[in-house]
């Protein structure tokens, strides 16, 4: 794939259609190629059609490790899982947000309104829902069992996109635009930014169980953690990079990436650095990522699914 196929930043208003004007644009100059190629060295095929490049089938795999979920999606972006096993996607698209209860195959829209390209997605302990409503330039939460929405008090947002919450009920945001993480504390109506190295194009964000935050630095393909407690973040052990957009930590601390670029997940070991690749098959895009306190790894990718990797797969160290 082009390494360089997000670096340049188109005009729509959502961060998600600028990839896909992106990833369009880079299809086609593969496809060029691919149809020169096919020319020099075979020919013009009879009919004089040109060679195209596709994103796999979800079928075309003999063997999945993954499955997919029933849902029906419009550009997914975020999605969450909480403590029963429910699962949250945000269809950005369609401009709401979707569960999927545990054991059932119908999902349900949830009492969300007014969202415009919803996009960051997160669910704390207690099962509240929490929103990064893009283009409203606002975060949203809707606690758990509750039918209305609560608007944060964050303020100056310009691009909200990613979201995670804390252990102890601290909120962070990040805002694309202005390459920065903003925290608000449980509690309190003052923001405060969070310190970590210059960012460029901040997406996804995670925290871990010690109350350490996470966040996918895209645009310098890398992955930060600030450590609780710290002004000083860890750039993590994670090598040849190409737009990691969202990231997430499980229960053990293990750090997971979407590799969007490279179309695949990673996972680095807690306390080491040996990072393998998770055994996704066809991955096209991946876009947003979740882990359960099982281990279950569930994956958004660019043809509208949500694919689960249950706990127990093969995971594949690099280098090997």
């Amino acid at each position: 794939m082009d390494t360089g196929k997000f670096e340049a930043r188109a005009q729509p208003k959502s961060s998600r259609n600028r990839l896909i004007l992106a990833i369009a644009g880079a299809v086609l100059v593969i496809v060029a190629i691919i149809a020169v190629t096919g020319y020099l060295v075979f020919g013009r095929t009879s009919s004089g059609q040109t060679a195209s490049k596709q994103a796999a089938s979800p079928s075309a795999a003999a063997a999945r490790s993954e499955a997919v979920l029933p849902f029906s999606l419009k550009d997914p972006e975020g999605v969450g899982v909480d403590r029963a096993g429910n699962v949250y996607v945000v269809d950005s698209g369609d401009q709401r947000v979707l569960q999927l209860p545990a054991g059932s195959s119908t999902p349900t829209e949830m009492p969300f309104t007014g969202l415009n390209n919803p996009a960051g997605l997160a669910v704390d302990n207690n099962g509240s829902l929490y929103v990064a409503d893009q283009d409203n330039k606002r975060v949203l939460k809707l606690p758990a069992g509750a039918k209305t929405q609560i608007e944060l008090p964050f303020t100056g947002l310009t691009e909200p996109h990613g979201v995670t919450v804390d252990s102890t009920g601290n909120v962070y945001v990040s805002d694309l635009k202005n390459n920065q993480v903003l925290e608000l504390p449980a509690a309190s109506n003052t923001q405060v930014v969070v310190p970590f190295t210059p960012l460029n194009q901040p997406y996804g964000l995670a925290a871990d169980s010690a109350d350490g935050v996470y966040v996918a630095d895209a645009g310098n393909n890398r992955v930060q953690k600030l450590p609780a407690g710290t002004t000083t973040p860890v750039i993590l052990p994670f090598t040849g990079l190409n737009f990691p957009n969202t990231v997430a930590v499980d229960r053990g601390n293990n750090v997971y990436v979407t590799d969007l670029n490279n179309d695949r997940v990673l996972k680095l070991t807690a306390g080491s650095n040996t990072v393998s690749q998770l055994p996704f098959t066809g991955l096209f895009a991946p876009y947003g990522i979740a882990v359960t306190d099982q281990g279950d790894v569930y994956v958004v990718d660019f043809r509208n699914q949500v694919l689960k990797m249950p706990a127990g797969y093969q995971a594949t160290p690099l280098g090997r």
